[in-house]
């Protein structure tokens, strides 16, 4: 019996203990993003959307990264679907992710000139929300507020996503003066009918003046990688020159040089 009494007692201690300890988490959390709300002077940086999705939203899609003291303090993502606009922030605390609210936020039905029940894209309401504490890659306690949207089914993999997205912000926030200088159309000097263009961190390549692919890159320690969205296979440039009139690349696998001249 009084062993009984003892492993009741050390199992109540325990689970207080880990209550207290979880509080005390979740309050640290609340602090840091009080921390990171009160920030005024963020470094905004965005991505397109064919940088960050793999197809097109049906209303619009846009993806903000706010830097402060060079570090990712948030990320705002919107993505206009047929019926709703998903509305998605993440905290980061030392490169880490802290939280994340989600929201499901379905389109007003109005009526037109015709009679017509039609979706008004500039008017919404929550239906549904989620918030999400995480504590060192872990998640320690979820909220759900209303019910999920029958044919839009709630996220669930928020810290995979949200460290893809801080890798391709933070591509972009590091390497910010290269990518500004490879704005624009380059001609390859071997055969001007052949050229590419950068836009944001999309290279669009054209043979003989017409469109052929286009490439996702980031950049790694002067190296320019290149890679088709859900495919394995990279192509590494290095970046042997880089000014306002030529571009260099040196292919790491062939060793084949490329030049290119900029066209304004």
């Amino acid at each position: 019996m009084k062993q009984f009494v003892l492993t009741i007692i050390i199992l109540c201690t325990a689970y207080l203990s880990f209550g207290q300890d979880k509080q005390v988490k979740l309050e640290n959390i609340k602090d840091q993003m009080e921390i990171i709300d009160s920030y005024t002077e963020f470094d905004t940086f965005y991505l397109d959307p064919e940088e960050f999705l793999d197809k097109m939203a049906d209303h619009g899609a846009e993806l903000n990264g706010f830097y402060e003291h060079e570090r990712l303090k948030k990320i705002t993502r919107k993505v206009g679907t047929r019926k709703a606009d998903i509305l998605t922030t993440f905290y980061f605390w030392n490169d880490q992710l802290i939280y994340v609210d989600y929201k499901q936020k379905p389109y007003i039905m109005e009526t037109n000139d015709y009679g017509q029940k039609v979706p008004n894209y500039a008017k919404t309401y929550t239906k549904y929300e989620s918030n999400h504490f995480f504590n060192n890659g872990d998640i320690i306690e979820k909220k759900e507020i209303g019910y999920s949207m029958p044919d839009v089914s709630p996220e669930e993999d928020f810290l995979a996503y949200a460290n893809k997205m801080k890798s391709l912000l933070d591509n972009k926030f590091y390497n910010k003066d290269t990518y500004e200088a490879l704005q624009g159309r380059w001609l390859y000097m071997e055969n001007t009918d052949d050229y590419i263009i950068f836009e944001g961190t999309i290279r669009f390549n054209f043979y003989a003046g017409k469109f052929a692919n286009r490439l996702k890159t980031r950049i790694d320690e002067g190296v320019l990688e290149c890679f088709f969205p859900m495919d394995d296979r990279i192509y590494r440039y290095k970046i042997d020159n880089l000014d306002e009139n030529v571009l260099t690349l040196i292919d790491l696998f062939s060793k084949e040089q490329f030049m290119y001249a900029k066209v304004d």
